[in-house]
């Protein structure tokens, strides 16, 4: 085939891919772009069950203005309430774009099951969408007004983005972390929980789950230690305080070394290496500390002995209270002694012996001391 020939098949392929692409577009101002999903859930008793699915999307008007609108159906299952949305629609939804999807406790205890089938089986939403579990309902976090923001998906999501920069949250609170950690042997699904405050909607803890289902909810500071353990290579702060005057703020990143794991006999036992380096950023306690050496060594004897005790504190919470393995040692576990062999690595890890070393070290003060 000559170079002419070719040419002109490009140019007519290239032609005819044109035309079709722009039988299928649209003008803006005709579909509803999706910003954000929630997933609500009411059981009537035992036979009947109501879901609602309340959606907040970005509509644009022909004078170029954006408006956040919500659209919300209730339905006995969840095609029956895309069905009934639609049908009062006059706009078609675009998927792809949803920055957050909520889940309403009641819907987290029930089970995450119809709410993962109905997003992973849909291949136009979008797996890296943040996910939270809300107290109440999700409607009322979608339509919440946040000044500066077009709407309060884009809010939520850049709350739990930045989340990571302190308390020691990971970024693996996405759609797509879920799919993952719900099916997989020894891992547990831990997501932000959000809660409406006099100061507006904030992350107050974590929703601990047990397969699909919720069973339970740290506040920030177990949070705080659960990140710490579950968590390689994430930043937070860590306190030490003696009283109102007498305190130290340590602005650290904790770096998880793999985790060990051996038998003796049938009793599993798992040691955590952690190693916190960062700066001093508030010193009320450590005279001196930039000058002498050995003031900078007690502290980091100190803080690492803190951080060893809440870390031996919230093991037993978990052993007592949350009767799960919500820092995924199961994993590791399953990893060196074999898959698939019907362990309940849950009662593996909560009937284990759990120790935690700790590291700190300072490698910068700020601008010293004042």
């Amino acid at each position: 085939m000559n170079k002419k020939k070719y040419f002109i098949i490009i140019i007519g392929v290239s032609i005819y891919l044109f035309i079709m692409i722009g039988q299928n577009r649209v003008p803006i101002e005709d579909v509803a772009v999706i910003s954000g999903i929630g997933y609500d859930i009411e059981i009537k008793n035992k036979d009947i069950i109501e879901y609602s699915v309340p959606i907040s999307t970005n509509v644009y008007k022909r004078s170029g203005m954006q408006v956040s609108v919500l659209f919300k159906e209730k339905g006995i299952n969840l095609g029956e309430v895309i069905q009934k949305r639609q049908e009062k629609m006059d706009k078609k939804f675009i998927q792809g774009n949803e920055r957050v999807v909520l889940i309403s406790e009641d819907y987290a205890r029930y089970g995450l099951k119809t709410m993962i089938d109905d997003r992973f089986r849909n291949s136009e939403t979008n797996d890296k969408a943040y996910m939270a579990v809300c107290n109440g309902k999700t409607e009322d976090y979608l339509n919440y007004k946040v000044k500066g923001y077009s709407s309060s998906s884009t809010y939520l999501g850049g709350l739990i983005d930045a989340a990571v920069n302190y308390n020691f949250f990971s970024d693996d609170d996405k759609l797509i972390d879920a799919y993952v950690r719900i099916g997989a042997e020894g891992r547990c699904l831990v997501l932000p929980y959000l809660e409406m405050t006099e100061d507006g909607i904030q992350i107050i803890g974590a929703a601990i789950f047990k397969e699909d289902k919720m069973i339970s909810v740290t506040d920030i500071k177990n949070n705080k230690i659960l990140n710490l353990l579950k968590n390689d290579n994430s930043k937070g702060i860590i306190s030490l305080q003696k009283s109102p005057k007498e305190y130290i703020d340590f602005d650290a990143k904790s770096r998880r070394g793999k985790v060990k794991c051996y038998k003796q006999g049938d009793k599993y036992n798992f040691i955590i290496d952690l190693t916190l380096t960062g700066t001093v950023i508030n010193n009320e306690m450590y005279s001196n500390m930039l000058r002498d050496i050995e003031k900078k060594k007690e502290f980091e004897k100190d803080m690492a002995k803190d951080i060893v005790k809440q870390c031996d504190s919230f093991v037993k919470t978990m052993k007592k209270d949350y009767k799960v393995d919500c820092i995924s040692l199961g994993r590791e576990a399953a990893a060196k002694y074999g898959r698939q062999k019907g362990i309940d690595w849950n009662e593996v890890v909560l009937g284990a012996d759990i120790k935690v070393n700790v590291k700190v070290k300072v490698d910068l003060q700020g601008r010293g001391d004042y």
